[in-house]
């Protein structure tokens, strides 16, 4: 068969084709273990953050063996949702995974509320596909640092009891500044974080 032919460069090309998708599959399939247990080890590394407020790092099983020692776990079923709530075993606070719609993607984190679920205690994040150097400092010691302490007005209308950016009052005690450069993030997070807010006041009955 000539190489120049028809058939030659498509039954090369076929074959190619089979062959790097077989190794893409395979790579895949070989690492998705290894990505899960990642997965997992990141995760209990940002709740351990988040509760204890110690940024040194520890091995996955320390993490675990945290969240296993200190903190009750439930899940409750949100139509095709789970909710993770935690309590912790001694100061009762509470802390729960939430999620929303960023300016460009999903964002996660865990934030935790005082006992009495009037005061935030500290607030970090899991996941995010937000700008490199603008929306992506949410996660930025100096941003989250602005929640610990933050008041939760129970009182105001569902979209301000917490207020990321302009209001107002500047000087509220249910207000933390947005993001310089990164207005659009700053926006998102507030209203999708009332919005969470709200749906773990209304479950956490028996917890």
């Amino acid at each position: 068969m000539k190489k120049t032919s028809t058939t030659y460069i498509l039954s090369f090309m076929i074959i190619l084709c089979v062959l790097l998708g077989s190794l893409v599959s395979f790579v895949q399939l070989s690492t998705v273990d290894i990505l899960k247990e990642n997965e997992k080890a990141h995760k209990s590394s940002v709740i351990y953050r988040a509760f204890t407020g110690d940024n040194n790092k520890l091995t996955p099983k320390q993490y675990e063996e945290f969240i296993t020692a200190n903190l009750d776990q439930k899940t409750r079923s949100i139509g095709k949702r789970s909710l993770e709530i935690f309590k912790h075993k001694q100061d009762k606070s509470i802390g729960f995974i939430f999620q929303g719609l960023g300016f460009w993607d999903a964002i996660t984190g865990i934030i935790i509320l005082s006992d009495d679920l009037s005061t935030v205690k500290n607030i970090q994040f899991l996941n995010h596909k937000e700008t490199p150097g603008l929306g992506a400092r949410i996660e930025e010691q100096s941003f989250t640092d602005q929640f610990k302490g933050l008041t939760i007005d129970w009182n105001a209308p569902v979209g301000e009891r917490v207020i990321v950016g302009a209001s107002a009052d500047p000087n509220a005690k249910n207000r933390v500044d947005a993001i310089t450069g990164a207005s659009q993030t700053s926006i998102a997070l507030g209203a999708f974080l009332n919005t969470e807010l709200e749906i773990i006041r209304s479950n956490l009955k028996d917890f």
